[in-house]
């Protein structure tokens, strides 16, 4: 990855944060009755291409947090409750009941799903729309420096070029993963958006969610 991709990486991810921490403070400005739930406040949020899927549009579809949360605990079998569906040309998480689980949900990355925007993109031809679909896998690859030690690569194609990067929320949990040796896989989920959306995951975890 060049200087200009890794700096367009760090911008587009510390705006992201600025963005969403200045929506939070003014949020808390206002008085208490008026005030968002943390609910509301996901719900009611503009679109952010690297936080949770596209739940503004149509929130009744999507479970509330507190429930989806209380969903990702596994059963007695040891197995998860969600399912890959598909929804809107794409894929999202479900529950057994139909209802759509925000990507942004903050218990997702505790049980080892990691749903997002890719961001700081490479190759600007090789991250179009028109290149993926949803269900199709892409590749994982460290590239740590000294800017950002926890920097992972997505890529496609063969030889291997990156279409964009884990955002940072999430690279630290992925990368360390990955240094561990842990196996780990990757697939986009909807490609109608430039970047697309990814999800990244176990192999016995994706097996799970795949199931009929």
């Amino acid at each position: 990855m060049g200087i200009w991709g890794r700096l367009r990486y760090r911008v587009e991810a510390s705006y992201r944060e600025a963005r969403t921490d200045a929506l939070r403070q003014a949020n808390e400005a206002v008085p208490a009755s008026l005030r968002l739930s943390a609910e509301d406040f996901g719900g009611r949020r503009e679109q952010d291409p690297a936080a949770g899927q596209h739940v503004g549009e149509d929130r009744a579809r999507y479970l509330p947090a507190a429930e989806a949360e209380a969903l990702l605990v596994p059963g007695g079998d040891g197995r998860q409750s969600l399912r890959l569906v598909g929804s809107g040309g794409g894929l999202d998480l479900a529950a057994p009941d139909g209802r759509l689980v925000d990507g942004d949900t903050q218990a997702l990355p505790h049980i080892g799903i990691f749903a997002f925007h890719a961001v700081g993109t490479g190759d600007e031809d090789t991250a179009r729309p028109s290149t993926f679909h949803a269900g199709q896998p892409v590749g994982l690859r460290r590239e740590p420096d000294e800017h950002d030690p926890h920097a992972v690569a997505l890529t496609t194609g063969s030889p291997a070029r990156t279409f964009g990067h884990v955002p940072r929320q999430h690279a630290r949990p992925v990368a360390e993963r990955l240094d561990r040796g842990q196996h780990l896989v990757a697939l986009v989920t909807h490609a109608g958006t430039s970047p697309p959306r990814v999800l990244i995951t176990t192999p016995h975890l994706l097996a799970q969610l795949r199931r009929e």
